[in-house]
């Protein structure tokens, strides 16, 4: 009975270290670490030529600087802007379930919080995918809140305005873009971005799992003592 129980023991060890392996293995893909990163395209006031259009330009001239450290991309500029970036090669992020966005607010005009939206879409070839932050990530991909600082948002691949999840495969550009919102287009904003991945986050199914072969194992080894 004693070999029997030691074997199991040894059995639910194994399964633990297997898990807890697999657990450390979760992937990550860097899509941007926004080092000597350019857009493809700008739109309304991101565009030096639409920022200045009297019907619906701000006629605030936009300063958009490349940097050559990581997360050194840099936006000034005032109203909503956007800009897109396409990937020369489909990016293959199999697996990923989640993002993580990081970017930092220099500077706004007077004192805050501003309600703002700091957007974010991903495109996987065949559609666009408007992606939310969780709001336990400390602000929205949505509208929310925000005042200088930096801010680490994510949440999952799912569509935000209920169109078909990302097809994590075939990656094929993003889109940023910045509504002021309550700010207003007054003012100008001043944004560095640092980083976009996208992770493969473990199911809870799975921490489950590794937990009650934890307990399993505790139980086998009060047992033989």
């Amino acid at each position: 009975m004693k070999k029997h129980a030691t074997w199991f023991a040894s059995a639910v060890a194994a399964t633990i270290s297997l898990s807890a392996g697999n657990l450390a293995q979760a992937q990550t893909t860097v899509l941007s670490d926004f080092q000597n990163f350019n857009l493809n395209a700008t739109y309304a006031n991101w565009d030096q030529t639409g920022s200045q259009i009297i019907s619906g330009g701000t006629g605030y001239t936009p300063t958009i600087t490349s940097g050559s450290t990581p997360g050194s991309f840099e936006v000034n500029a005032e109203g909503y802007g956007s800009g897109a970036y396409d990937f020369a090669t489909p990016i293959n992020a199999s697996g990923a379930n989640e993002f993580q966005f990081t970017f930092t607010i220099n500077s706004l005009a007077g004192t805050g919080p501003f309600w703002m939206n700091v957007g974010l879409d991903i495109s996987d070839g065949t559609h666009q995918v408007h992606l939310m932050a969780a709001n336990t990530a400390g602000g929205y991909l949505n509208y929310g809140n925000f005042s200088p600082g930096t801010y680490t948002l994510y949440g999952s691949l799912a569509d935000g305005l209920g169109g078909a999840p990302l097809d994590t495969s075939t990656i094929t550009a993003f889109n940023l873009e910045l509504d002021p919102a309550g700010y207003g287009s007054g003012s100008p904003y001043d944004i560095t971005y640092t980083s976009l991945e996208l992770v493969t986050v473990p199911e809870p199914s799975t921490f489950a799992l590794v937990g009650m072969g934890m307990a399993g194992f505790l139980t086998f080894r009060r047992r033989k003592k």
